[in-house]
């Protein structure tokens, strides 16, 4: 079984520096929802322009997914890999670059400043240079649980190229440079969304979900092979890209996808059915949603691939894709890792951790799921059917659920500050 030993527990960071993290994920999740509130009646025309859309994709996978992700790996991989983060300083020193980069760089693009956009992505950039820097110290002297390190180097494969990608399209707006920013654009969304946060979604879960459900860790051949299939999905992409998206190489790489997916529902479905605690909880729900929109993804991918599908339906494919894959999963994983670190860093020096259920808000996390799933299933809905109202009507449902989501991490802060931390200095005093 995963369990958190004592070990672990020393290589646990200062409560708030992932709490910073997951804060502004929380923060800028709103902001995301209400941007595309505001451009929903353009959604079924969007292909990727600057604007508010534009702005509102990029608080979403800038400033929640990859703020969350840098937070959760930072504080989970020292856990599962036995090494500590390299260096606390510079952990803090990558959330003061990234928050006000993303807010700069989405802004520049909601007001259409290429000038401003630039001075975000600098930001963002140097944040995560610095990440992978700590990511790659990280897993170069790891010990155990090879296949979570495998998907953590590959991971960083694509988000170093993610990376690059992303300034070219910087310069291709500040400065005209010349080059095909439709098939550049396709590139970092495969790399930043299947292949960083992809991978990394893949590779953490395989630890985190048998953790919180105290169950046995995934095969680990089962892992490998799973890694193996996206990896090589990913590549074939990237070389139908370059062969001027070339159609059916696309849609193969779409089934390779496909099959990694559900090679991966299945084998955490085996891990999590010997758990040694009955009830999922409601978290586990929007897990699910997640892989069933992850699914659909690359269904529809290579249905557009081989032209089965109208062009317009590329919209629906970004919904599944951000909100319905990534989005639904980075929070289901929030509902549990936030109480959880609380719990852990909550009880007085010498007893042990709190409950996670008297850190957990159930009512409003019950209120934020039935929010989201609503504001997915009416954005799906909209897309599919070309229907602005039903757009904005999800639109509004996923502000609502994302203002319900921020009180969740609001009140987590609160039960964590009175449950009496004596010994634990740390303990969401205001340090940089």
């Amino acid at each position: 079984m995963i369990a958190l030993t004592a070990g672990a527990r020393g290589r646990l960071l200062p409560v708030s520096l992932p709490m910073r993290y997951f804060g502004a994920a929380a923060a800028f999740q709103v902001l995301a929802w209400g941007l595309l509130l505001a451009g929903a009646d353009a959604l079924a025309e969007f292909r990727g322009g600057l604007g508010p859309l534009f702005a509102a994709l990029h608080f979403a996978t800038l400033g929640v997914l990859v703020m969350t992700a840098v937070g959760a790996s930072l504080q989970m991989l020292p856990v599962s890999t036995r090494q500590p983060v390299r260096s606390v300083a510079a952990a803090k020193g990558v959330w003061w670059l990234l928050a006000p980069g993303v807010l700069v760089f989405a802004g520049g693009a909601a007001a259409f400043e290429p000038r401003l956009m630039a001075l975000g992505a600098i930001a963002v950039f140097a944040a995560l240079a610095v990440y992978s820097w700590l990511l790659f110290a990280n897993l170069r002297d790891a010990r155990g649980m090879p296949a979570i390190r495998a998907y953590g180097w590959a991971a960083l494969a694509c988000l170093a190229a993610a990376l690059l990608l992303g300034m070219v399209l910087v310069a291709h707006y500040e400065h005209g440079v010349a080059l095909d920013r439709a098939a550049v654009a396709l590139a970092h969304l495969v790399l930043a969304s299947y292949g960083f946060m992809g991978l990394l979604a893949l590779g953490l879960s395989c630890f985190m979900l048998p953790m919180f459900a105290l169950a046995p860790p995934p095969s680990s051949r089962l892992a490998t092979a799973t890694l193996a299939a996206a990896v090589f999905a990913i590549a074939l992409a990237l070389a139908a890209i370059a062969l001027g998206r070339h159609g059916p190489l696309l849609a193969l790489a779409c089934g390779f996808g496909l099959a990694a997916a559900i090679l991966h529902v299945v084998m955490m479905e085996r891990s999590l059915q010997a758990r040694l605690r009955p009830p999922l909880g409601a978290a586990f729900l929007l897990v699910r949603v997640s892989w069933g929109c992850l699914a659909a993804s690359l269904a529809l991918g290579g249905a557009l691939a081989l032209e089965l599908a109208p062009e317009r339906l590329s919209v629906l494919f970004g919904v599944l894709l951000v909100p319905g894959w990534l989005l639904t999963f980075v929070l289901a994983v929030l509902q549990r890792i936030v109480p959880f670190l609380a719990s852990v860093h909550a009880g007085a020096a010498g007893r042990g951790p709190a409950l996670v259920s008297a850190m957990t808000p159930e009512r409003t996390l019950a209120a934020h799921r039935l929010l989201h799933l609503g504001a997915v299933a009416l954005l799906v809905a909209g897309a599919a059917a070309d229907v602005a109202a039903l757009a904005s009507a999800g639109a509004a449902l996923g502000l609502a659920a994302a203002i319900v989501f921020g009180a969740f991490i609001v009140a987590v802060l609160l039960r964590l500050r009175g449950s009496g931390s004596q010994g634990r200095p740390d303990v969401l005093q205001p340090t940089n």
